[in-house]
């Protein structure tokens, strides 16, 4: 692939630089491609730093980034939280605090309600360096000796290490030579402390992302630092605005949805198309089960995974799932995704391995190391296990107790340290649950795919089938007082417009916008329903298609 003129300029740039990258405009092949001339200029104790949003992502930047044998040296691939425990906080941890009397875990802090310490109201993600007072950080140091990181703190804690440890700082000097953070619309404050302070260490750093995608303020995520570095004398600005992804109506009306004023591509037939149905969510279900052939052969595809169902909640997910008679596949985030427990991730990439080949094994014996690290004798296991496990998965009834173990036998030789009897209880449940399991697997061609809105960022389809554009629900809408409808206001209406402008730029040859007259609540009752403000806003609705 050649790059284009906008690609070009970014690739020959060498400073720190912040990339403003639309949907569909290339980023990740301009990230992995600048990766691959920064891998040749290092040692072999060098390596660069590249932060991804999700373990998918960050797998598929490292698969894009070695796709033509690239030695990674030294470097790491992965999500902050992630970095933050391999590389900072427990080689480094031990240095500042002294040594857990227990093997360290990673745990949420809503799980210390028996604990007997001080109010821990304080502790968030949000917490910023400057308000780790002397008597929050003493609390702090006391979990870690006691063997417990609160995954609320994991950045806070690391952020302090670095402002704190010459040896911390020494190592990230001597090994980082680049650092790369992908999403930072979605960064939070400590994201960004950690990336400066690293850039000033005297690597080179790259941030990217897109203010139009930030859909995570409600986990103390926000935008205001991708806008604050857009700004800074310190970077250079970029912008990969040309979308090659999707038709250009879809280009057409997301580029409205944000800025009514935007100069539209001329001559263009929409594929944008705008459908309701008598009914609730089962009903849609009913009416897409009667379509499907139809849309098949109006997008010209071959398969039905070509088609995402994607929904504000996992309830609809459901639903809609169920009442499908077409064949589909409900991606759910698992616990095991989500928790922090250096084995729980090692668990996780495995079962990812081994429904989809495009991770290899390497892959996961380097979440937090190297493969020539490894012995003789523990390279020699993990290609036994390697082979265990790829004899284990080829039975259509597996032996999930044999699974489990061939896991445990593999993280052992990985992190020996880091065992987590959470972790192994997050497996089991994985093991005994169809429904969770199949969340690992890609879906088969006569699958259709069905996942939240969240969960599809980063990723593509061709059609987008994009439902629960009800008022109340996109964008959403809270009381102010109780039973008082006429104090109803947004809770968080920008955050809902790019949600809603991410979804429709998942499609890259349609985009269907799916209504019913009645939806299903949270108490599970049908309710008479209204479609979205977003379906109007601005006379949006005049780029729907029409006959």
């Amino acid at each position: 692939m050649e790059p284009t003129q906008q690609q070009k300029i970014i690739l020959d740039y060498n400073g720190n630089s912040v990339v403003i990258a639309a949907p569909g405009s290339g980023k990740t092949f301009v990230v992995s491609q600048k990766i691959k001339q920064n891998l040749k200029s290092l040692k072999d104790h060098q390596g660069i730093i590249a932060i991804s949003y999700t373990n998918k992502a960050s797998n598929e930047l490292k698969r894009r980034s070695l796709s033509n044998g690239e030695n990674a040296r030294a470097s790491f691939f992965g999500t902050i939280d992630k970095f933050c425990i391999s590389e900072i906080l427990i080689p480094f941890g031990k240095l500042m605090f002294g040594i857990p009397k227990n093997d360290l875990k990673i745990i949420k802090g809503a799980s210390l309600q028996n604990y007997e310490i001080e109010d821990l109201q304080w502790i968030d993600r949000n917490i910023t360096i400057e308000e780790l007072t002397v008597s929050r950080l003493k609390l702090l140091k006391k979990l870690f000796l006691d063997g417990m990181i609160l995954i609320e703190t994991i950045g806070i804690i690391s952020n302090y290490i670095i402002k704190n440890s010459i040896a911390c700082q020494k190592y990230l000097h001597s090994r980082y030579k680049f650092i790369y953070i992908d999403e930072y619309q979605d960064s939070g404050s400590n994201q960004h402390d950690i990336f400066l302070k690293i850039i000033g260490l005297g690597a080179i750093g790259t941030a990217v992302g897109d203010l139009n995608q930030s859909i995570f303020a409600f986990s103390g995520k926000d935008s205001k630092y991708l806008d604050e570095l857009s700004q800074s004398q310190n970077f250079k600005h970029f912008r990969l605005d040309k979308n090659h992804r999707c038709h250009p109506s879809i280009i057409n009306y997301s580029n409205f949805l944000l800025n009514s004023k935007t100069e539209l591509i001329p001559n263009v037939e929409s594929r944008v198309f705008k459908l309701k149905t008598e009914g609730d969510e089962s009903s849609i279900a009913k009416f897409i089960d009667s379509k499907i052939d139809q849309f098949k052969k109006i997008f010209s595809l071959k398969n039905n995974n070509q088609i995402a169902i994607l929904v504000r909640s996992s309830r609809t997910a459901k639903i809609i799932s169920n009442s499908l008679i077409t064949k589909n596949r409900f991606f759910v985030t698992t616990e095991l995704d989500s928790n922090l427990n250096i084995w729980s991730t090692i668990f996780s990439n495995l079962l990812y391995y081994l429904y989809n080949r495009k991770i290899t094994f390497i892959d996961i014996i380097e979440i937090f190391t190297t493969y020539d690290r490894f012995s003789k004798g523990e390279i020699v296991k993990l290609r036994k296990s390697k082979l265990e496990l790829e004899r284990i998965i080829s039975s259509d009834k597996f032996d999930k107790n044999l699974l489990k173990l061939e896991f445990i036998k593999v993280a052992e030789i990985i992190s020996p340290q880091l065992k987590n009897e959470e972790s192994i209880d997050l497996l089991s449940q994985i093991l005994n649950s169809t429904e969770l399991l199949d969340s690992y697997k890609p879906a088969n061609l006569d699958e259709l795919t069905i996942m939240t809105l969240h969960k599809s960022k980063g990723l593509e389809f061709e059609v987008v089938i994009h439902l629960d554009l009800y008022d109340w629900i996109l964008p959403k809408k809270v009381l102010a007082i109780p039973n008082n409808f006429t104090s109803a206001y947004h809770e968080s209406y920008v955050q809902d417009l790019n949600l809603h402008y991410v979804g429709i730029t998942r499609a890259i040859k349609g985009c269907i916008l799916f209504t019913s007259t009645q939806r299903t609540n949270s108490y599970n009752e049908k309710k008479n329903a209204s479609d979205s403000e977003f379906l109007t806003l601005n006379d949006i609705n005049k780029l729907h298609w029409t006959k």
